[in-house]
């Protein structure tokens, strides 16, 4: 067997630290702390609760607490790339309308909702369908099939998610502190996701949520034009 793949295993072998802890209905918390890696992960069953890609645009950036706290969410977390005038970049359908066109001939993934599930894909591999409810398309993947993706090497703070292989539960990955991107999409894996996305990193992560007794707000460097909120149904 060659070294990297015994690293890769031994990796994933080490990665869990413990199970999963309610914090609501059909809501698990968990932490992972290593070694130049930080991560808080918000599991959602999504027959319970519903994603919900929101566009605010150029002239209403939100910062995501106050964008959690606007629409009662659950949860926001902020969403892909935008462009120095504050315009999302790349595909976004809000509640079955597409605002933003997809965005051709870029390496980078799109995160579809529909029916109570969720998928992610490559910009390439999408294909326009009237039942889906929302996406947002950004970048990279940090996993397809389970395995971690080739990824350039940087570290900043860092936003994601991650979903199971029938797409029945969404995961809001955070790491509050910079983390290396290859080293994120092996921690995922070992944890046992089949995909996951990167959202736009840096000074534009932030997430903030609230169920139960669980309050948690990591505030991003600026506003930003479009996020991800999670609700109850």
């Amino acid at each position: 067997m060659h070294a990297p793949v015994v690293a890769l295993l031994l990796a994933a072998a080490t990665a869990a630290p413990g199970p999963w802890q309610a914090i609501g209905p059909g809501a698990e918390r968990l932490r992972l702390d290593q070694p130049g890696l930080r991560l808080e992960l918000f599991r959602f069953d999504l027959q319970k609760y519903r994603a919900e890609v929101v566009v605010l645009g150029p002239e209403q950036p939100r910062s995501a607490s106050a964008l959690r706290a606007e629409t009662g969410a659950v949860a926001a977390v902020n969403g892909g790339f935008f462009d120095e005038q504050w315009r999302s970049l790349g595909m976004r359908i809000a509640s079955g309308k597409t605002v933003i066109g997809l965005r051709p001939r870029v390496d980078w993934g799109v995160l579809v909702l529909r029916g109570g599930r969720a998928r992610i894909v490559h910009s390439k591999e999408f294909r326009a369908d009237p039942t889906i409810e929302q996406a947002i398309q950004v970048g990279p993947r940090l996993l397809s099939g389970g395995q971690p993706m080739r990824l350039k090497p940087q570290s900043a703070r860092r936003t994601a998610v991650a979903i199971d292989r029938d797409g029945r539960f969404l995961t809001l990955v955070l790491a509050d502190e910079p983390a290396e991107a290859q080293r994120l999409a092996e921690a995922l894996a070992g944890l046992g996701f089949d995909a996951a996305l990167m959202f736009d990193g840096g000074p534009s992560t932030q997430l903030a949520l609230e169920l139960g007794a669980v309050k948690l707000t990591l505030a991003g460097g600026y506003a930003v034009p479009d996020a991800l909120v999670i609700r109850q149904r």
